[in-house]
């Protein structure tokens, strides 16, 4: 690999069927996501920004693992393990859905699929929720099937994306809505085909579980992607933060309840059923949820444009929080990030600083 350092892959960290083909690319570094390997660079972070912007990349995302729940009581083991209303799930959509633990701290934020009520996959984020989800199953005896697949996911992401799958897949795939998805045929094997994905440029995620299809996919699509400029690419931090779009483990960990981090539209207290953290989440409502997200800005002297990942920030001499995922952003021509903090320590005005006394514009975009 060519990113300064190795990176040893074997059954605790793997690589992925498209690694190969991010190679030839030219990836510059991978982190480890789900202890599977997700590229984060290829020319540069602000060459990759520009290029996602305006024209279309093809993304291997194979560390968004996928859990299968299936069973004739699968909704209602669903229901208890998620804090989004389920009571009336709907197949052929997709649902971002926080989970939490019994004290109401976020384990994941995973995009829910609900292929009937009896099946559902979950894409995860960047934590281990599979012992979780088992153990949940057997405990309390929902008797479901809950499997860690194989399944392999690769993202069409970028204003031209439409275009470019519709050349794939058909003028039918237009009409699929946001957060909504659809089975489609390639090669005798059935796809699942969303209106999703970790950037907010419109796009499609594509899952598949016969590795030599995804091969045989994913060079179809760089071929037909040549009019529209494609390339290569990954989630990129600038376009994710620029756009508000929080990481598990970065802005919010099991520390954070949804309604710490502007994720309290995605946990409803009112069912009428029970799931875990509710009772938790239920007596921290009644006194005030005591944090909520931000986002700061500031400019800084700086030739190398750094990012950043944890911070601290100042209300004068007094640490209140930790900065994450601190980027240049060409969009705003400042430094921005998020910050996690107590509400009542923040006000308009304060003296904030971060970075040995630079000060910083906070705004509220929960």
């Amino acid at each position: 690999m060519s990113n300064g350092f190795f990176i040893s892959t074997s059954n605790r960290i793997k690589s992925t069927p498209f690694t190969s083909r991010n190679e030839i690319a030219g990836v510059k570094k991978y982190t480890v996501y789900n202890n599977v390997l997700l590229p984060t660079i290829f020319l540069s972070l602000e060459d990759d920004y520009y290029h996602l912007v305006g024209n279309v990349q093809l993304w291997d995302v194979c560390a968004q693992r996928v859990i299968e729940v299936k069973g004739s009581k699968s909704l209602l083991l669903m229901q208890y393990l998620f804090c989004r209303d389920f009571s009336n799930i709907t197949s052929g959509k997709a649902y971002y859905a926080p989970i939490v633990n019994f004290e109401g701290g976020l384990l994941n934020d995973p995009v829910v699929f609900c292929i009937n009520n009896d099946h559902f996959l979950i894409s995860i984020s960047d934590s281990d929720l599979f012992n979780w989800v088992s153990a949940i199953n057997h405990t309390k005896e929902f008797h479901s099937d809950v499997n860690e697949t194989e399944i392999l996911t690769i993202a069409i992401q970028g204003p031209k994306s439409e275009q470019l799958i519709s050349k794939i897949f058909g003028e039918e795939i237009k009409s699929l809505k946001f957060f909504n998805f659809k089975k489609f045929s390639f090669n005798r094997e059935s796809l699942i085909i969303s209106k999703t994905g970790f950037s907010k440029q419109s796009g499609y995620e594509i899952m598949i579980t016969n590795p030599n299809n995804g091969i045989l996919l994913w060079d179809l699509i760089m071929e037909k992607g040549k009019e529209f400029n494609i390339r290569v690419g990954c989630p990129n931090i600038i376009e994710r933060v620029e756009n508000n779009l929080l990481s598990y483990g970065n802005e919010m960990t099991i520390k954070d309840t949804p309604f710490d981090c502007g994720l309290g539209k995605f946990c409803n207290l009112d069912t009428a059923y029970e799931f875990i953290g509710r009772s938790a989440l239920l007596k921290r409502q009644q006194v005030g949820f005591k944090k909520n997200l931000y986002k700061i800005q500031f400019n800084l002297e700086s030739k190398d444009k750094p990012v950043f990942f944890n911070l601290p920030v100042f209300k004068k001499d007094s640490e209140i929080g930790r900065a994450t995922s601190i980027v240049w952003s060409p969009k705003y021509s400042k430094y921005v990030g998020f910050l996690i903090a107590p509400k009542n320590m923040i006000n308009e005005l304060s003296d904030y600083h971060i970075l040995d006394k630079v000060k910083f514009d906070l705004l509220n975009i929960s």
